[in-house]
């Protein structure tokens, strides 16, 4: 599912015998033979853990240099197979979440978040934390996942989105 040009989401529903258990911030590895070779990279979870569908979920941004970035964002059509290692990463969201929390986050760094922003949903915790949220990227064209967040600010009075656009704004400079 495309999320911006050179971005898009993948649904992976896990064979027999993977568990589909995560923390939301976590990271898996995913194996796609290409040209008879298995290649590996690492992508943080989207997918807030345990779903009803026992799907997963991850973004990935086609970067120029990185193979298996590209053809999975342009190459990979539904049904291809694909090998999993196990989820891991201590970035996670605790349970239940502090009751204030700062998201920074930048372009595709912005993937182990959306995990936690739809498990605080989806749990039903978000209105009760105080969640601020600053993003960037060069423009909001590239901003994965903007049509998400803008609805989930407009349901959630504590969830407070502030996007930036690096072009026109500049990068965030945390001594300001």
């Amino acid at each position: 599912r495309p999320e911006t040009a050179d971005s898009a989401t993948l649904v992976i529903k896990p064979g027999w015998g993977f568990t589909a258990d995560h923390l939301p911030g976590q990271y898996i590895g995913i194996g796609l033979l290409v040209d008879g070779r298995w290649r590996w990279r690492s992508y943080s979870l989207t997918s807030p853990p345990r779903t009803a569908s026992r799907t997963l979920s991850i973004a990935v941004k086609a970067m120029p240099e990185g193979f298996l970035s590209t053809h999975l964002v342009s190459g990979v059509r539904p049904g291809t197979v694909v090998r999993l290692a196990a989820p891991q990463g201590n970035f996670v969201l605790s349970d239940p979440p502090p009751p204030s929390v700062l998201f920074l986050t930048a372009g595709s760094g912005i993937t182990p978040v959306m995990s936690m922003l739809r498990t605080m949903v989806r749990r039903g915790q978000l209105n009760h934390s105080d969640v601020v949220h600053l993003h960037s990227a060069p423009t909001e064209a590239d901003v994965m996942f903007a049509d998400e967040l803008r609805t989930i600010g407009g349901r959630h009075h504590s969830y407070r989105l502030n996007m930036r656009s690096t072009r026109t704004d500049r990068r965030l400079d945390l001594s300001r």
